[in-house]
């Protein structure tokens, strides 16, 4: 198999390949479910002092054992994300040992904890890519969505401590109501700390069936589409860690194909939006744990709503944005039925994927 050299492709290539033989190529591990932030459209989110989560989270000595097993059994890509992984004491014994394996290795955070100290602890042994996740350009919007007085200065400052330190940056935004506004000036901050910026628009409700305000956050259909026309020129996406050609299936990614999840409680799952199969690597093994996911994947039929939609190639629902959002692997999402019919026109109305 002769490999492509410019690196997205490459690593598209690999996942591929990986997809094709069920290799875990790209995991995701959750080290907490806790955020110090109180973003009201967040999907996992609890607080950063929630003793029940805290009490649930796994070990140092754990994640780093299953970051070993998982490397012998092919995994190459690695992103360490939370809630956010800075609330934890234990986070960089974690990340150093992780780093160790060789590893592509990405972080996520919001910077708000990432003191000079952190920063140049982190510059020691970088990953190769960390993502800061900026809510807004001025301190209204940001704070207006995170709900914690001070948090859009402490941002700032971690910014500004990785970009001293040499940390290689990428600077995001999940996209709102309430900051759709800021787009521009955002994109402008990130010029200026000479950081390349990405933007994304899909909001999901709490993975564990809570209340959340996501569809009060939520951008229309037709602005949605507006975005991705806007972006796919002046935006391109950085290499995805997950997605493969040959895995449309019912799921349209690498899902329990080249792809896995571990959350802070340890399960193992297809994807970071479905909590499902919930495998346990701490408890049966790395091999069987993946094997359940992929099984799992395997079993998921066909939705027939959908299937028969002229619309379902462009459609963005998947088995884990039907569960999250109706409680079902096949129901349709009118939401996404609404953007799919954004896309391309109003070839078919909403109501008939409801």
């Amino acid at each position: 198999m002769k490999l492509p050299t410019e690196y997205n492709a490459l690593v598209g290539a690999l996942l591929d390949k990986a997809a094709t033989v069920g290799q875990p190529a790209s995991g995701v591990f959750e080290i907490t479910s806790r955020c110090n932030l109180a973003c009201g459209m967040c999907y996992i989110r609890h607080s950063a002092s929630d003793l029940a989560a805290m009490r649930t989270e796994l070990s140092a000595m754990q994640w780093n054992r299953l970051a070993r097993e998982a490397a012998v059994n092919g995994m190459l890509f690695l992103l360490l994300t939370g809630g956010e992984v800075f609330l934890r004491p234990d986070f960089l014994d974690i990340y150093e040992q992780v780093r160790t394996l060789g590893l592509n290795l990405t972080l996520f955070t919001n910077a708000t904890l990432v003191t000079k100290e952190i920063a140049d602890r982190l510059s020691v042994s970088p990953p190769n890519l960390l993502e800061v996740t900026l809510y807004g350009a001025t301190e209204a919007t940001y704070e207006a969505i995170t709900g914690v007085p001070g948090s859009y200065a402490r941002c700032l400052s971690g910014i500004e401590n990785l970009r001293l330190a040499g940390v290689p940056l990428l600077l995001k935004t999940t996209l709102t109501r309430l900051n759709i506004g800021e787009l521009e000036a955002m994109r402008r901050l990130a010029r200026e700390w000479n950081v390349p910026f990405q933007a994304a628009w899909l909001l999901t409700p709490r993975r564990d069936g809570k209340d959340s305000a996501v569809r009060e956050y939520r951008l229309s259909p037709r602005q949605c589409v507006e975005l991705e026309g806007a972006q796919a020129s002046r935006e391109p996406a950085p290499p995805n860690r997950t997605t493969s050609p040959s895995t449309r299936s019912v799921f349209f990614c690498g899902a329990g194909k080249n792809s896995f999840v571990i959350t802070a409680s340890g399960e193992m799952n297809a994807c970071i939006d479905l909590p499902r199969p919930a495998a346990r690597p701490l408890e049966c093994g790395f091999a069987r744990a993946w094997d359940q996911v992929g099984r799992f994947v395997d079993s998921v039929p066909a939705s027939a709503v959908c299937s028969s939609c002229e619309l379902d190639p462009v459609c963005p629902r998947c088995p884990a944005l039907s569960l999250i959002e109706t409680g079902d692997l096949m129901a349709p999402v009118p939401y996404l039925c609404e953007i799919a019919t954004a896309r391309y026109g109003p070839r078919i109305t909403p109501s008939q994927c409801t």
